[in-house]
């Protein structure tokens, strides 16, 4: 026993050793404070932005490094290794993208600074890797370089732009033709003119998964180099995604332009491997995307093949070749563009920063201390020939469908300062953004741009709420902001308005079902009876609603639902979902595409969900003409994922609650208030 414990004692020494000497180490953590406040958020300390992200890379990994560990290894391209099949997958698609090659073609086209930075960052993770050898997921994982990093993060802007759903549909052999759509997010932001205390206000309210690679991690971070912001970030990043700096704030939502291509190649029956472009046969570039799966065990090599055209990248199905095209795998800046973010200062600042559409996509929601207020459906959009319909599967057989340049960032839509004093996203078209009046016409952008048109629940409600309001207080302001009640016209895909419709009289089978439904007042509170009916009635509606008869089919099987499981059909939304993590379990408000939704999946319960995606992450920022913003925040769990930690459950009753912690950016305060003051090592 005494053997085998100093045995393991020596190869983790060796193994700090490797790590330690492969670092080349530049940076004092002693001279790197992590503060740490009553909740655990970590505020961090440092003379240079450098130094900043190796202090964050200590303090996340100290609050969740098994999903720090996932990022990397994605960009390691060894995610098969650490995960099995499913991390073969992502190894498969991050050289399907090109992710490699674009790295190593693109790394110097980014700033010494942004390198700087994101070597900080490397730097940090790898000393906590050195320091923490139990905690590491595969021995081969450290040390991680730059490029790791760089090569997941044009992964994780290839997915959000959802390349990753288009290309498994082309691999099961399903032509799409429409981009993917997440869950949602919200982001409003309230000038001067439109509050009674003169301030204006921002709400950062992106709608991610509590868990995962996609989730938020809040964190302060202040340098002597002008860094100093307060907001989230993902697993991995060396920079804050969306937040709240001395002088302004922003906020993101998913948006849906046209983001990706999908051509289909006119094949050269005489010559294999070989596709027409302006009847010129040219050939395939054949590719291996190797692979090593862990199985049982063992690390199987295994390899599948993919092909590269003047398209872009190629799968092959029983249909033929697919090429996909999209911005996001095209440049290396994105990231850089988000640190750029970060120490901007005013307005102008903010939009010279955003001029280059590095960032691919995402709705941004701006507010500042000036009191200007601004939205910008940001995408790096291609300049498409008109004569083609680019949501369909497009020939793949003409230059004239080949990019050629982008649209600027002046062409894309966008609002300063209007009259109204508001503006918000929430995942709606971009040509309603502000008051009916002042919304820009989507005649005026080009077709091919693909801005979608749609309204929902969310931007309906919104703008019925901002129609009754002359000018909001702070208290208003949250109110519309957690507003849990559904407009008086439903948006979902499935046309439910039928059902609200139909005389309960006409159908007695279902009519006391239907009766709870109507006489509902739309509120998704989980003490509701009729929320309850309502989070039934939308698990099951999978399919299109045309006919009363349909409906009733669909009333019946909720019904049954209700009946087999709770003996009633009067259930409140609290028996049917939660808001759950370890032990600790509450019943929440709720339900989908309200403006505060929750979204909830099955648990080891089959009685009650489990919410899972929904309000996730809030910031809400108050900006005077003069002085710092004041901050209010709050996590759906906690700021670490350790299951030891007095972090992993603390927030969430406030969560549950519509409650939010007071947060600065006051360095004198946050030190005067500290827990726990250390050095990362």
């Amino acid at each position: 026993m005494m053997l085998k414990e100093n045995w393991s004692k020596l190869l983790a020494a060796s193994f700090c050793y490797l790590i330690s000497l492969s670092t080349n180490a530049q940076i004092n953590p002693q001279k790197i404070d992590i503060v740490r406040d009553k909740w655990g958020v970590a505020h961090i300390y440092a003379p240079t932005d450098a130094e900043t992200a190796f202090g964050l890379a200590w303090a996340h990994a100290e609050d969740d490094f098994k999903t720090i560990q996932g990022t990397l290894a994605a960009g390691k391209l060894m995610a098969g290794k650490v995960f099995g099949p499913s991390g073969a997958a992502i190894d498969f698609f991050t050289q399907f993208i090109g992710a490699p090659e674009l790295v190593e073609a693109k790394r110097n086209t980014l700033s010494p600074e942004f390198q700087k930075l994101v070597a900080g960052y490397i730097e940090g993770i790898n000393a906590y890797a050195a320091a923490h050898p139990k905690e590491v997921l595969h021995r081969k994982l450290f040390p991680a370089s730059e490029d790791d990093m760089y090569r997941a993060f044009v992964l994780s802007l290839s997915a959000m732009s959802g390349v990753d759903d288009i290309l498994g549909k082309l691999v099961n052999d399903k032509i799409a033709d429409n981009p993917y759509e997440s869950i949602g997010s919200n982001a409003i932001a309230i000038s001067s003119s439109k509050t009674t205390s003169g301030e204006s206000f921002l709400a950062i309210n992106s709608h991610q998964p509590f868990e995962g690679p996609a989730s938020w991690y809040e964190v302060h971070l202040n340098s002597e180099e002008g860094l100093n912001i307060l907001g989230a970030l993902f697993p991995g990043s060396p920079t804050i995604f969306h937040g709240v700096n001395e002088h302004l704030g922003w906020a993101h939502t998913v948006n849906h332009p046209d983001k990706i291509d999908v051509y289909k190649l006119r094949m050269d029956a005489e010559q294999k491997l070989h596709y027409f472009i302006n009847g010129e046969s040219i050939p395939l570039e054949k590719k291996k995307a190797k692979l090593k799966v862990k199985m049982l065990g063992l690390n199987i090599p295994i390899s599948k093949k993919y092909y590269v055209s003047e398209y872009g990248s190629v799968i092959e199905n029983k249909h033929g070749f697919y090429a996909v095209a999209f911005a996001a795998n095209r440049g290396l800046k994105a990231i850089q563009q988000w640190y750029e973010m970060t120490k901007t200062t005013n307005l102008n600042e903010f939009k010279q920063v955003l001029e280059p559409i590095d960032l691919p996509g995402f709705n941004i929601v701006y507010a500042d201390n000036d009191h200007h207020i601004f939205y910008v459906s940001n995408a790096k959009l291609p300049v498409r020939n008109p004569n083609f319909n680019w949501k369909a599967v497009l020939p793949g057989d003409t230059t004239a469908t080949l990019w050629k340049s982008y649209h600027t960032f002046n062409e894309l839509p966008q609002y300063t300062d209007p009259s109204s004093g508001y503006l918000f996203n929430m995942n709606n078209t971009p040509f309603n953004a502000t008051a009916l009046s002042e919304n820009l016409k989507a005649d005026g952008f080009p077709a091919a741009m693909g801005f979608g048109l749609k309204d929902n629940n969310r931007s309906k409600r919104f703008q019925q709420l901002m129609a009754q309001e002359e000018k909001l207080s702070y208290a208003d302001f949250k109110r519309l902001k957690y507003d849990i009640q559904y407009p008086d016209t439903f948006y979902f895909d499935q046309d439910i308005n039928l059902i609200f419709r139909m005389n309960p009289a006409d159908y007695p089978e279902v009519a006391d079902y239907l009766s709870i439904l109507q006489q509902w007042d739309r509120r998704a509170e989980k003490e509701s009876i009729g929320a309850g009916a309502m989070k039934i009635l939308l698990n099951n509606a999978k399919e299109s609603i045309e006919t009363e008869m349909q409906a009733v089919e669909l009333l019946k099987k909720s019904k049954e639902l209700l009946l087999s499981n709770y003996g009633t059909i009067e259930v409140p939304l609290s028996r049917l979902q939660v808001h759950k993590r370890g032990t600790v379990e509450m019943p929440i408000d709720g339900l989908p595409d309200v403006i505060a939704p929750m979204y909830t999946k099955p648990t080891e319960d089959k009685l009650k969900q489990r919410a899972y995606v929904g309000e996730s992450y809030i910031l809400l920022a108050r900006f005077k003409k003069d002085g710092l913003p004041e901050l209010e925040s709050v996590a759906p769990y906690g700021t670490s994922s350790k299951t030891e930690s007095q972090h992993y459950t603390d927030q969430m009753e406030m969560f549950v609650n519509k409650e939010l912690k007071p947060m600065t950016l006051d360095k004198v305060k946050v030190y005067k208030e500290a827990v726990k003051v250390y050095h990362p090592e």
